[in-house]
Order: structure tokens, then C-alpha cells, then sequence
């Protein structure tokens, strides 16, 4: 009798848990924030970095939408989106209405600029074209081994291809960064941050873990490139002190399904030391 009840105490969790990962956390939205101080900006800046929206009919437009209005309520001087816009474009089925992505993206407000990065699942399937024009419709500079210096504010801004099915040019990045600048780095993939923590490396922005997704005991769920980052802040002991940030991102890959890795944006308040 106490084994049967033990049986169906365990069913009724199991249904409460799955419920809750499949219905609950994936549509919840945190916002973390990180203060940074530093001699080498000019003035205090916002930035407000997304990722993993994983577009698909589990993260649709009114997800987007939901981002894009918690973005604005923080008023961020900078946005940036570190890859990942789908989940598969193949089997993408409102292809006929892609506009609505740049047109509900473009209400991001920003100053000082929108800039992002190819994610691995922004290559393949048709996406990797199609990216490039919803980003750059949606007034965001798409940024492949590319920097973007803002000389008032002494900030670099770099962005690397994806080091999966993209270009990895750990020449160009270092070279991008520079001393006597406020080096941001953004890529997809969090674990190439090892190839630059010799160099003049400040901030580096990445997504791709998920957070690790559905994080069970004992039980590790991270895809390749990161397994030594995986979530938030890594302070690292160089002579830059450079910091590691992994965003857990938004929507969802392979299973629509998320415990203990809540959907996320990350505001960082860059502040003149």
C-alpha cells in the first residue's frame, strides 16, 4: 500500500515537472544585470545583449514582441544579439511573412547602435542569406570578423563569425584589440574565448549553452564549444581581468522544453572608474 503511493506520489510529480518545462519556464523572462567599472570608457553605457530566440512555432512573434518591449524598458545605449535568430529555417513555416521579424526587430531602440553575430543555426537549411537580410533590415550591423570602433565612448566593438560552420580568424580578432580601447567581443560560441584571453580582451558576450537547457543531475546537455562556459558571469584572472558573460538565451533547440535555465536578457552597465 505504501509502495502504490510512493508509485503514484512520483507519477504526479514527474506530470507537475514536465508540465512545468514544457509550459512554464520557457515563457518566463529574467532580467540580470552586471555592473562593470572602468578606466578606459569615456562616459557610462547600457548594453542589453539577447540570444537563442531559436524563431520557431515554439518562440513565435508574440515571444519576439515580448522581447523586444522588456529591451526598450531598459533603455539600453547599445543592443547586441550573439546568434541563433532560428531554430531550423528549413522547417521555418511563416517563411512567406518574414518581414514581420525586421519589422517587430527595427522597434529596438539603441543610440549608439544594434550590432549582432552569426549563430551555427544561422547557417544552413537557406538561413544564412536570409539572416543577413532580416539583421540588416531590422537595423542591425551584422558584424563577421568585423569591428566597430565608437571613438567617443573608446569602446571596440568586435564581432566573429561563428566558429561552427562560419570562419574562425583568431588573427583578425586579435589584432581588433587594442590597448588604450574598451575591447567587447561578441561571438555565438562561448569556449572560443580561450584562443583571445592573451590579448587585450575586456568583455566577452556569447550564447549558445542555453544555459545547458534541461539541467538534471548528474546529466550535462551543453553542445560543442560550451562545455568550460556555460552560464553568466566568469571573471577571469589576467592581466585584463577579462570577463566571460554566456547569455541562456530565449527560446529553445531540439526539445521545447527548459528547467532551471529561465529565459533571459542581460543589461550591463558599463560605468567610467
Amino acid at each position: 500500500m505504501r509502495f502504490s503511493k510512493f508509485v503514484v506520489f512520483a507519477i504526479l510529480l514527474l506530470i507537475v515537472l514536465l508540465a512545468y518545462t514544457v509550459l512554464v519556464e520557457p515563457v518566463l523572462l529574467a532580467v540580470n544585470y552586471e555592473n562593470i567599472n572602468s578606466p578606459l570608457i569615456n562616459e557610462n553605457i547600457r548594453i542589453v545583449q539577447f540570444s537563442d530566440t531559436h524563431i520557431s512555432k515554439y518562440f513565435n512573434m508574440e515571444d519576439l514582441k515580448k522581447t523586444v518591449h522588456r529591451i526598450n524598458e531598459q533603455k539600453p545605449t547599445i543592443v547586441v544579439f550573439t546568434g541563433d535568430l532560428f531554430d531550423r529555417y528549413n522547417e521555418y513555416e511563416n517563411k512567406d511573412n518574414i518581414n514581420e521579424i525586421w519589422e517587430i526587430l527595427s522597434e529596438i531602440k539603441a543610440p549608439l547602435g544594434k550590432f549582432a553575430v552569426y549563430g551555427n543555426h544561422d547557417y544552413g537549411g537557406g538561413a544564412e542569406r536570409v539572416y543577413r537580410h532580416i539583421m540588416e533590415n531590422s537595423g542591425f550591423q551584422l558584424l563577421i570578423n568585423e569591428k566597430v570602433k565608437l571613438e567617443e565612448e573608446n569602446i571596440n566593438i568586435i564581432g566573429m563569425d561563428d566558429s561552427i560552420f562560419g570562419t574562425f580568424q583568431k588573427e583578425v580578432i586579435t589584432d581588433y584589440l587594442e590597448e588604450d580601447y574598451y575591447n567587447i567581443v561578441l561571438s555565438h560560441e562561448p569556449d572560443v574565448a580561450e584562443h583571445l584571453l592573451e590579448y587585450n580582451l575586456d568583455l566577452f558576450l556569447a550564447g549558445h549553452s542555453h544555459g545547458g537547457q534541461i539541467n538534471l543531475p548528474f546529466i550535462g546537455c551543453t553542445p560543442p564549444l560550451a562545455q568550460k562556459y556555460i552560464r553568466g558571469m566568469y571573471n577571469i584572472e589576467n592581466y585584463r581581468e577579462t570577463k566571460i558573460y554566456v547569455n541562456v538565451g530565449l527560446g529553445t533547440s531540439m526539445l521545447p522544453m527548459r528547467f532551471m535555465a529561465i529565459p533571459e536578457l542581460t543589461v550591463f552597465n558599463l560605468y567610467v572608474k
